[in-house]
């Protein structure tokens, strides 16, 4: 039973996820150079610029390219490099990057959200004396709540100035 809770759980964080992106309209899509490199210098030998989804269906085009290029230079090692980005605001969606911490803040938001309600519900049937108001469980946790969704609306606002910018310079 607990293996379905936990791979419950995974599913729930990767809809969590998912919304975040969806409601930030970003657009995923990689950039994968196919380089070789000999000494300090790498040369790219071919560029693809791609949606993400795309490339997942697709991935033998780049094995089959990688493989191509590798028999064209036999004596270089051929590789790829990946670049994760949202095209509407250029931004990179690398694991550390503002925009992909910005997406686990809005999902942990959705996640707090959904537990303080399961709280709240459970509380409600099992506890007669309780009271949402007075709580005081749940007047901290819904204080730390609302700082995090100011701090994400501000987030959100610098994005959206970004994609502006980006559209005006374009």
């Amino acid at each position: 039973m607990g293996k379905q809770e936990s791979m419950g759980d995974w599913f729930q964080i990767a809809k969590d996820y998912a919304k975040a992106e969806k409601e930030l309209k970003i657009e995923n899509w990689v950039q994968i150079s196919i380089c070789y490199g000999y000494g300090h210098q790498s040369v790219i030998l071919y560029t693809y610029d791609l949606p993400r989804e795309v490339y997942e269906r697709r991935m033998w085009v780049i094995r089959w390219r990688v493989a191509r290029l590798q028999c064209q230079h036999p004596r270089n090692d051929v590789y790829t490099s990946f670049y994760y980005y949202d095209k509407r605001s250029g931004e990179s969606l690398e694991v550390s990057s503002c925009l992909s911490k910005l997406v686990s803040a809005k999902a942990q938001i959705t996640k707090a959200e959904r537990r303080m309600n399961e709280y709240i519900e459970h509380n409600r049937q099992n506890n007669m004396f309780f009271d949402e108001n007075t709580d005081e469980e749940l007047v901290k946790f819904r204080e730390k709540l609302e700082r995090k969704k100011l701090e994400c609306a501000e987030c959100e606002k610098r994005l959206e100035q970004l994609v502006e910018k980006r559209r005006n310079n374009q």
